[in-house]
């Protein structure tokens, strides 16, 4: 986490502003706060607004939040999707952004934090005397889990992905409740180089050795194959019905955030991504827009409309929003009902 201002409220220097400038008292002038307007691309994903693109820097009171510091893995992964889809470079179609890039980008759930670790954690993993280690009183066999780590698909959070619920394991275990900036990398974090820092984790180190093995037991223990789709782990249940649900959690640097937890003694997704849209305006006509509320329209497990948007979330579609008479009637689930 970033750090925290206290204010001492004995102090009048902790007194909120006045400022002739702001729209009322105690708040700041307008021209202070962070703000930016670019012909590539701004994003935000949680984190200030200090390296809204990174070729233009901001800086504003530390009120505001924190600047030339760490950036999550889940901002580097979107700034690094946005430079790739300027540049296409990112295997899609063509340079730029389109309704259809947009889409593509936020459900790629590719993770950023896995980039500067893999390697690192697949050689500790391969080094490992006789393939085992001692954990917590148990001597862990990690030899098969090796290959399914090296494999690019234990880092791609779609659901027919293989490997991935391994890595996210392993990572929760890395972590251990710290911050991604402990760990122990070998390239430490640079403020001139903020999107691709920190990187390199030192295969040597105890931590990168065990937590493999934390999460190879962990998962024979809960009776998941090593090499098990995310589909199988990670669901949403919707009137006993088990809906797969694609993207991971935001410290391994997916866009598309999703995390599971303990629901009635089950494994269940029970927090992440809620209400998604992707929106074009155009000159000279409605808005394009897509959206997804995941969790569906209704919490009623009666309601035909109890899992009817998470499904298509499940699966990577969205719905057309609608906004004209001419639009509205060309929908093909349009149904109209007279009331007299």
């Amino acid at each position: 986490m970033p750090p925290v201002s206290i204010l001492d409220g004995k102090r009048s220097a902790c007194d909120w502003p006045d400022d002739p400038n702001a729209v009322a008292p105690g708040l700041m002038d307008p021209r202070r706060q962070p703000r930016l307007i670019r012909f590539d691309f701004v994003g935000n994903a949680n984190d200030s607004a200090w390296l809204a693109n990174p070729e233009q820097p901001l800086s504003f009171p530390r009120a505001m939040g924190d600047t030339a510091g760490l950036r999550s893995p889940r901002t580097q992964e979107l700034i690094l999707t946005a430079q790739h889809r300027i540049d296409g470079t990112d295997g899609w179609r063509g340079k730029g952004f389109t309704p259809e890039t947009m889409r593509q980008s936020l459900f790629a759930d590719h993770s950023r934090a896995a980039d500067p670790a893999l390697n690192s954690t697949v050689t500790a993993c391969r080094n490992t005397p006789f393939g085992t280690v001692l954990v917590d009183g148990n001597l862990v066999d990690v030899s098969e889990a090796c290959p399914i780590l090296a494999a690019r698909k234990s880092h791609a959070y779609t659901s027919d992905s293989r490997g991935s619920w391994l890595f996210a394991t392993y990572w929760s275990y890395l972590l251990g409740g710290q911050v991604v900036e402990k760990l122990p990398w070998r390239v430490p974090f640079d403020a001139k180089d903020p999107v691709h820092t920190p990187n390199a984790l030192g295969p040597g180190s105890p931590a990168v050795r065990d937590a493999p093995a934390r999460a190879v037991f962990a998962l024979r223990k809960a009776g998941t194959p090593l090499n098990a789709r995310l589909s199988d782990a990670q669901n949403i249940t919707r009137g006993g019905e088990q809906i797969p649900v694609h993207g991971s959690i935001g410290e391994l640097g997916v866009l598309n955030v999703i995390t599971s937890g303990q629901v009635g003694g089950r494994t269940d997704v029970v927090f992440g991504s809620r209400f998604i849209q992707e929106v074009r305006f155009t000159a000279d006509g409605p808005p394009q827009t897509s959206s997804l509320l995941t969790y569906s329209q209704s919490a009623d497990p009666t309601s035909p409309h109890y899992a009817d948007q998470t499904r298509p979330f499940s699966v990577g579609q969205w719905v057309t929003e609608r906004f004209t008479e001419e639009q509205i009637a060309a929908s093909p689930q349009l149904e109209v009902e007279v009331l007299n």
